[in-house]
């Protein structure tokens, strides 16, 4: 696959302890500094953006989900027999 052009720049001013913890990370991944900041960052917002699609909510879903928290249904007989199961056993 060809490489799309670089054209967009990205500048940050850092520490010096930064910059030697970037650049001995870098190195210990045969990278620049740039490449290791750029995957590194790329990586992480990747991550974000996963987390983010898979937690929100429809405005639907989120009236769904504060009515069932508002009013919990009333425990069944299963649940209060292992609750009652449970006091016996661990007090």
């Amino acid at each position: 696959m060809p490489q799309r052009a670089k054209t967009e720049r990205l500048e940050a001013r850092i520490t010096s302890r930064q910059k030697r913890l970037l650049s001995d990370a870098a190195d210990l991944f045969g990278e620049t500094v740039t490449q290791f900041v750029l995957r590194a960052a790329e990586e992480r917002a990747n991550m974000i953006l996963r987390d983010d699609d898979l937690f929100r909510l429809t405005e639907k879903d989120r009236v769904a989900l504060i009515n069932a928290l508002s009013s919990p249904s009333r425990p069944n007989k299963a649940l209060r027999r292992g609750f009652r199961l449970y006091k016996e056993k661990f007090g």
